[in-house]
């Protein structure tokens, strides 16, 4: 099933289509389609990336080369936080 997100950098650059985001729900996605521009924000914030799209995924699946380098923020009426 996929879901909208939205993609916030944590300093180490954006994931590309198909890595593994973890989601502030405590899930694991994967990235299924990425928005087509980067947000800047307030200084200290992080950069976000709209209209994202995820599925759910497992985290038996990441090891230590597809560890999520980015955090999604779940935008289908799920409550990340």
């Amino acid at each position: 099933m996929s879901i909208k997100a939205t993609i916030e950098e944590r300093g180490n650059g954006f994931p590309d289509v198909g890595d593994y985001v973890a989601g502030r729900d405590g899930e694991v996605y994967r990235l299924v389609s990425r928005g087509s521009h980067i947000q800047t924000q307030a200084p200290g914030a992080p950069n976000i990336i709209p209209e994202c799209t995820v599925e759910l995924a497992d985290w038996s699946d990441v090891d230590d080369d597809t560890a999520p380098v980015c955090s999604a923020i779940i935008e289908d009426g799920k409550e990340p936080w």
